[in-house]
């Protein structure tokens, strides 16, 4: 999967787990206020420079080819339907009540649009990428947030994987015996959604109920003093990623 904590040894994966967020804090929260291409250009150039220096551009690179649909989708809204119009235009037409039209400003409109979406995409993937979700739920605890919030975000970002891997094992065994999954549209089947939602569900309530026995026998909640084995600490790489972004913002 893409989309899926890789352990590692590069730069970003030695970045403490609330700088890595700090960085998608920031990087968001610039691409969300500025419109201008050459800041968006410029952000979008330096999530590559981060995953080049991490060793991951091609992995980084088809993670975002994922989204080339919406991109496309995006920039040809906007480029045809924007609330930018200066220049020359290119193209104008009437249809029906819609007025589309084509000019040098709504184009470049719909091409910062594009840099913001993978902007915003980017910087997402290489937090995803670089950080566990141990030692991001970790770091969470030592900032200070409340345990059983944390155990919660925790719990659930584990689930996904395993709810995700179950899945795909409960579809390889269904398979096995005859039912093809891949043809046809599955909703449109009953008989097969039901073959495949009612043993998903069943492994659900069973992890759940095996979670909730390991929780108890282990005194979950009964005591007030809890703490971390191996906390995150900030390190050289956070001092200058703190640098960059500060950069990034001035």
């Amino acid at each position: 999967m893409l989309f899926r904590y890789q352990p590692g040894t590069s730069f970003l994966h030695l970045l403490d787990p609330r700088t890595k967020l700090l960085m998608l804090i920031t990087v968001s929260a610039l691409a969300l206020l500025f419109s201008s291409l050459p800041v968006l250009v410029l952000l979008v150039l330096f999530e590559l420079a981060l995953a080049g220096i991490s060793r991951f551009i091609p992995r980084f690179l088809r993670a975002l080819t994922l989204l080339s649909p919406l991109l496309l989708l995006v920039i040809v809204l906007d480029s045809f339907f924007s609330k930018v119009s200066s220049g020359p235009v290119w193209f104008s037409a009437q249809v029906w009540i819609l007025h589309p039209e084509v000019t040098t400003g709504s184009v470049l409109f719909a091409l910062s649009m594009g840099m913001r979406l993978l902007a915003l995409a980017g910087v997402s993937v290489l937090f995803i990428m670089t950080t566990s979700p141990d030692d991001f739920v970790k770091s969470l605890r030592k900032t200070g947030f409340p345990p059983m919030l944390t155990f919660s975000l925790g719990y659930a970002l584990r689930s996904t994987t395993a709810l995700s891997m179950d899945t795909r094992q409960i579809m390889d065994a269904q398979r096995s015996r005859g039912l093809e999954l891949d043809r046809g549209n599955l909703v449109k089947n009953p008989g097969r959604l039901a073959a495949l939602f009612i043993p998903v569900t069943v492994s659900l309530l069973k992890r759940s109920d095996h979670t909730a026995d390991a929780m108890q026998a282990r005194g979950f909640s009964q005591s007030g003093v809890r703490s971390c084995y191996r906390s995150p600490v900030f390190g050289r790489p956070d001092a200058v990623m703190g640098l960059v972004l500060l950069v990034l913002v001035l």
